[in-house]
């Protein structure tokens, strides 16, 4: 991106690829003999799904997962060509599309795979068996395991059963209900195994992988922990990728006991200069940082001051020596020593940093390999 690029934009996001490659080289060194698959859903976590998928197979990934068909169809049209998985549901009507893409579906039930036995056709499309045991949110459950072993033998010669997998509720913080849950896992196996001889076996995510390294099977699925986030304490390598930036449009002084904001929350102390900076709710500033987060510009944390609006949002910069019009400020990212993390944010206003990531609209520029020290 070339300084004039830099200087017409309101505001874009920064996405340092090689931290990210590494992210992937660290996980897919720590998992091995397992492979690595990770998670590019709701747009690569916020980064551009392009741009995490890029990155994640030149670290080491030889799997991307989605949720959506239309993410993994949009892959495949970039030019992804590697093995892709939709873990979520796949409505029937994409099933055709799917399975011409060569794109590894999820099947949730007998009835799903009975939906994928039939638009096979001369094709053999790849299936994994999700499995619910005991998030209780998408898969067969265990007393459902009889019908779903009916289907199987129904589908055989016509279905490639490539993967049998499940989701843990709380690898984080519930071990007990963690090593329950992978025993159901186990036992199903078992009863499947006879049908699906060479099904890679994947139960694990950010937080089992480095939590559960004995639940790593064949695949694991990292998704927060690629993105430099890991919920649990992880290598020290693992390091955030993304800085969120936007422009000052103005600054003004505003005089004691003078109110900055719809609903007048914050009122002057005393004169102090205030910037409007050009981010809001809009483009995934949360509003539950009204009065209450930072903003960094010129090398200082700014106070948010007044209620954030949907496009823009003041910030107190008295004590910041000569910020102007078109100076650079950072919601999150690390520049010029100052951190600012989705972590911290989500801290703040009571969520993951996964939603302040996906949080960042899909209508900002990303910009990969740019790193902050370059911007002016």
């Amino acid at each position: 991106m070339s300084g004039t690029d830099v200087q017409s934009r309101l505001r874009w996001v920064e996405v340092d690829v090689d931290a990210l490659a590494r992210n992937a080289e660290v996980i897919a060194t720590l998992v091995r003999p397992a492979a690595l698959m990770v998670m590019v859903k709701s747009n690569g976590y916020g980064h551009g799904i392009e741009i995490a998928a890029r990155a994640a197979l030149d670290g080491g990934a030889t799997w991307l997962g989605v949720y959506t068909p239309q993410e993994a169809l949009g892959l495949r049209a970039s030019g992804f060509e590697g093995r892709i998985l939709v873990v979520g549901w796949s409505p029937p009507e994409t099933l055709d599309d799917l399975i011409a893409a060569g794109v590894d579906v999820a099947v949730l039930d007998a009835e799903g795979l009975r939906a994928v036995t039939a638009a096979a056709g001369r094709r053999m499309p790849r299936v994994h068996l999700k499995l619910d045991t005991g998030l209780h949110r998408l898969g067969a459950l265990p007393e459902a395991l009889d019908s779903l072993v009916d289907a199987a033998r129904g589908s055989r010669g016509r279905v490639d059963i490539a993967g049998i997998f499940t989701h843990f509720a709380d690898a984080a913080d519930d071990p007990a209900f963690t090593i329950t849950q992978h025993g159901v896992f186990l036992e199903a196996v078992e009863v499947l195994r006879p049908l699906a001889p060479d099904a890679l076996l994947h139960t694990s995510g950010s937080a089992a992988i480095l939590a559960h390294p004995a639940m790593h099977h064949d695949l694991v699925r990292a998704g927060i922990a690629f993105y430099g986030y890991p919920p649990v304490p992880a290598p020290a390598s693992l390091r955030p990728a993304m800085t969120v930036l936007c422009r000052v449009a103005q600054v003004r002084t505003v005089a004691a006991g003078e109110s900055v904001g719809y609903g007048r929350t914050w009122r002057a102390p005393a004169a102090r200069r205030i910037a409007t900076a050009t981010l809001g709710y809009g483009q995934g500033l949360p509003r539950a940082l009204s009065n209450r987060g930072h903003l960094a510009i010129r090398d200082r944390r700014c106070p948010i001051v007044g209620i954030v609006s949907m496009d823009q949002v003041g910030v107190d910069v008295s004590d910041v020596e000569g910020v102007a019009e078109g100076d650079v400020a950072m919601f999150i990212g690390e520049r010029d020593g100052i951190r600012i993390g989705a972590d911290e944010v989500g801290d703040l206003t009571g969520t993951l940093p996964h939603e302040i990531l996906c949080g960042i609209s899909e209508g900002i520029p990303r910009h990969p390999g740019v790193t902050p020290a370059a911007l002016p």
